[in-house]
């Protein structure tokens, strides 16, 4: 009975945004069916599918992972920032920030309200400028220009790569812009992006920028239209990128400003490498973005986010003189690189200020430093230490939450993600607990993929 009435309760959770879209439900062996999510507990998913007879009961021990019709875009807050709290687990939310105390942060976000989050959970606190959204999908193939008839499909949240071919669509042309996006393969990396491209077709592009990367290898060239000449020319190249090698999906970041010639080529997280195109002409280049794969290698692209970015690089600018290389080689034993003492707050602007954050309130952070205490509003914050080196160091200061077993890893559609143990249904929304936060209801449609089954088994449940 108990299982029933949970997973009575639980019918509910397909809310009616969402409700004519397919959902699709992944098993460890490999096994998926299209359908709906009809309710779930700790041990079953109740599933609907045409595919199967009605509604079946499968084992939560066998689910993978269920992914979601993605919505259009994830919105923010209102205010004039966007807080990125990372914790100590890896779990990334974004928000605007309401508060901080010695024990707290408070975060407002658009899909669960006021989050508040233990301090000694989150590893890092970053300000951002509230970013203009270009682009976030797929959400179908409406908008998407192919090469080739069929040579892409949509499925699930993500395009697929039927056969060697490209798929583009128009962003419009901007300044300063942030790519971002998930990518998934078999058998080695061997994929193009062309981004700032002039047509909607990659191969009749004459002005724009092509990034390749296949084997361990990656870089970027550089087309554009001289005295009735189509030039092409390498921008940048780097070798040893491990992930392309070791690895059959990765998070790809761009940061690209067309008016100094910068980019920034991420994966997962990681700076691979910054290049800088000389003599930029950024009035000559386009609004299209296009992919391109190879039908060899089952290509997936998903989570895409395209933004505007504000210019500001993170950490040390690493351009390679020209002509060189750069070669990724892995540390021999390094010791790690000692945090600073007390770390200083950084501002938007660079200025770097040695003191502590006091409060906050109504949008303001009341600074306290060796020379005064005074206000600015949270907007000129680039980032403040949460505690010092230290205390960094003090596992009684610094906390991971504890891995249970039946915790769930929810993925937000602008790529970052939150942990927890899914307990019920409130309103129509997904409710979890966890160490890091408490309790809290989250709205589906603000994820587009649901994992279970995180840690080997053996783990304890929560409770125990």
């Amino acid at each position: 009975m108990k299982t029933l009435s949970l997973f009575l309760l639980l019918a509910a959770l397909v809310t009616p945004s969402i409700a004519d879209e397919k959902m699709v439900i992944r098993f460890d062996n490999g096994d998926h069916f299209q359908g709906m999510l009809g309710g779930i507990d700790g041990e079953s998913v109740l599933w609907k599918s045409n595919a199967i007879f009605g509604t079946q009961a499968f084992s939560l021990e066998r689910v993978t992972d269920i992914s979601l019709p993605p919505s259009n875009e994830l919105e923010l807050p209102e205010g004039n920032h966007v807080a990125v709290a990372t914790l100590t687990n890896g779990d990334e939310v974004r928000g605007s920030l309401l508060n901080l105390t010695e024990k707290e942060i408070v975060i407002l976000t658009s899909f669960a309200g006021e989050l508040t989050f233990r301090r000694d959970m989150v590893a890092k606190l970053d300000i951002e400028d509230r970013p203009e959204l270009f682009y976030v999908g797929p959400t179908g193939m409406d908008g998407w220009v192919q090469s080739d008839d069929g040579g892409w499909t949509y499925d699930a949240g993500a395009l697929i790569c039927e056969m060697g071919s490209s798929i583009g669509r128009d962003i419009g042309r901007h300044d300063k812009i942030k790519i971002a996006f998930d990518i998934a393969w078999k058998e080695g990396a061997r994929f193009r992006l062309y981004t700032h491209a002039d047509s909607d077709d990659p191969d009749e592009m004459q002005n724009g920028f092509e990034l390749v990367c296949q084997s361990q290898y990656a870089y970027m060239r550089k087309r554009v239209t001289r005295n009735n000449r189509t030039e092409s020319m390498t921008i940048g190249t780097t070798g040893g990128v491990r992930e392309f090698q070791e690895r059959e999906k990765a998070r790809v970041e761009i940061l690209h400003d067309l008016v100094n010639g910068r980019v920034r080529f991420i994966l997962d997280g990681r700076i691979v490498a910054d290049w800088r195109e000389p003599a930029p002409i950024p009035d000559k280049m386009g609004g299209f973005i296009h992919f391109s794969a190879d039908r060899s290698n089952d290509t997936r692209i998903s989570r895409i986010r395209i933004t505007s970015w504000d210019g500001t690089i993170e950490g040390e600018w690493r351009e390679a003189p020209a002509g060189f290389l750069n070669i990724e080689e892995e540390p021999e034993d390094e010791d790690p690189k000692p945090e600073e003492e007390n770390p200083d707050i950084v501002l938007r602007n660079g200025d770097r200020i040695e003191g502590t954050i006091a409060g906050i309130k109504d949008g303001k952070v009341r600074l306290d430093t060796s020379f005064k205490e005074f206000d600015i509003p949270v907007s000129r914050l680039r980032s403040f230490p949460l505690r010092t080196a230290e205390e960094a160091a003090d596992p009684e200061l610094c906390w991971e939450p504890i891995r249970r077993n039946g915790d769930v890893r929810a993925w937000f559609v602008d790529g970052g993600r939150i942990t927890f143990q899914l307990t019920g249904l409130k309103d129509g929304a997904l409710v979890g607990t966890s160490q890091t936060f408490g309790e809290a209801a989250f709205e589906l449609d603000a994820f587009s993929r649901l994992e279970f089954n995180l840690y080997p088994r053996g783990y304890p449940k929560a409770g125990e």
